[in-house]
């Protein structure tokens, strides 16, 4: 892969991050699909795949069946993200799992 491509992917999902991000995209609108992409933008269908593939990695979009690729619902803050959540330590958690046989 030359970095050309490698950067070209990165140019198009940086492109409809930034839709989703100033509103242009709501939740549940449909995304540009792979072949969308590839028309628009004259790209191959492997970086299509790729962009939404790095979309979905972010948690931005996700895949609806029947439907096509979405802008995911706005996510509310991550359990054991913040030290003020009541997430058990790690070392407290695997004492209480049952173990292996």
């Amino acid at each position: 892969m030359t970095g050309r491509s490698a950067g070209r992917y990165q140019e198009i999902a940086a492109g409809i991050r930034r839709r989703i991000e100033a509103g242009e995209l709501r939740p549940g609108d449909r995304v540009p699909s792979t072949r969308e992409i590839v028309r628009e933008w004259g790209v191959a269908m492997a970086t299509a795949t790729k962009v939404l593939t790095e979309l979905r990695r972010e948690g931005l979009v996700h895949a609806v069946p029947g439907v096509g690729t979405v802008v995911a619902p706005v996510a509310g803050p991550v359990a054991g993200a913040c030290s003020t959540t009541s997430a058990a330590p790690r070392s407290t958690w695997s004492s209480r799992r049952r173990p292996r046989r």
